[in-house]
C-alpha cells in the first residue's frame, strides 16, 4: 500500500476515539504481538484524567507525596503546553497529516529524517505471540523512580504507545472493518 493511500483511508474514519489493532506487530527485541489501541485519543484529555487520578491519591510515605507531587508537576507543565501550542504546530522532528477538510489527523505522523511514519494511542489491550529477547539488566533505579512508576501504572497516560510503522514491523492493521497494509518506505 502506498503512503498517501494508506493516510487517505485513516483521514476517512471517524474523528473521534475509535479501536484500531496491529496485528503481528514486530518491536525492536523481536517480541510479536497483537495491539488493541484506542487510536484518535486525546493526549491532552489524558493529561486531564491523570491528573485527577494523582489528585485523589493519598501518599502514605514521605517518598510517594514527592513522587506525587513531581508527576503532578510534569503532568501539568504537560498539559499547559499542549493548551498553548497545538500538536500540529509543534516544531519537531515529525510532520503531521490533514484530510480533506484541513482537519488534524490524531495518531499518525511521519519522522522526517527517517522518513516512518509512527502511529500513537492508548494501549487497550496486548496479546504477546513471540516473546521477545530482551536485555537483563540490574534495576538501579532510585527509591523515587520506582514511587513514580508505581504511581504512572495509575494514570491513562502511562499506556500511551507510539509504534513504527513498516511493513517488516506490521502484519496489517484493522480499524473500523478495514483492513491496512503497512504503507511502502
Amino acid at each position: 500500500m502506498e503512503r498517501q493511500q494508506f493516510i487517505k483511508q485513516l483521514s476517512l474514519l471517524r474523528p473521534s476515539s475509535t479501536f484500531l489493532t496491529l496485528h503481528q506487530y514486530c518491536n525492536e527485541y523481536d517480541e510479536v504481538s497483537d495491539y488493541n489501541i484506542v487510536f484518535h485519543i486525546s493526549y491532552h484529555n489524558a493529561l486531564k484524567k491523570s491528573l485527577s487520578i494523582l489528585d485523589q491519591f493519598i501518599p502514605s510515605t514521605p517518598l510517594e507525596i514527592v513522587a506525587k507531587e513531581e508527576l503532578m508537576d510534569g503532568y501539568q507543565k504537560s498539559l499547559t503546553k499542549t493548551q498553548t501550542i497545538p500538536i500540529e504546530e509543534i516544531d519537531d522532528a515529525y510532520d503531521r497529516f490533514f484530510d480533506a477538510d484541513g482537519s488534524y489527523i490524531k495518531g499518525v505522523k511521519l519522522h522526517r529524517s527517517t522518513n516512518t511514519l509512527h502511529l500513537y494511542g492508548l494501549v487497550n489491550s496486548k496479546r504477546v505471540i513471540a516473546k521477545g529477547n530482551y536485555p537483563v539488566k540490574a534495576d538501579t533505579r532510585r527509591s523515587l523512580t520506582k514511587t513514580k512508576d508505581q504511581l504512572r501504572k495509575l494514570c491513562p497516560v502511562n499506556n500511551f504507545r507510539q509504534f513504527k510503522i513498516t511493513p517488516q514491523q506490521v502484519d496489517h492493521i484493522s480499524v473500523e472493518h478495514l483492513s491496512l497494509l503497512p504503507p511502502n518506505v
